[in-house]
């Protein structure tokens, strides 16, 4: 054998590994995960902002009596979807880490 048949067979021999689609896969779903997580956890702050604004803004409009007492249910309602928001994110993050 001739020293670039040596070096043809030992390249061909090393060629590179073919693509791994499981694992590929994984990446991109806990890619997918942590972003999905990282909306959700960017919203609990802006539900508790509106909430505590629309709370604020009770006293404030007193000449609108008819939408007055429905700001403390829609401020209750804000707060809890925030809530249920953060909780649903703690409980994706402790069932993923295992």
């Amino acid at each position: 054998m001739t020293p670039d048949d040596i070096l043809s067979t030992y390249l061909k021999a090393d060629t590179a590994p073919a693509r791994d689609l499981v694992f590929e896969a994984t990446v991109a779903e806990r890619i997918a995960r942590r972003r999905a997580v990282a909306s959700v956890a960017a919203l609990a702050p802006w539900c508790a902002a509106a909430a505590v604004g629309l709370w604020g803004l009770r006293p404030v409009l007193p000449m609108l009596d008819a939408i007055d007492g429905n700001l403390s249910v829609v401020a209750s309602v804000l707060a809890a979807a925030g809530l249920s928001a953060l909780g649903l994110v703690t409980v994706i993050r402790q069932a993923t880490r295992g």
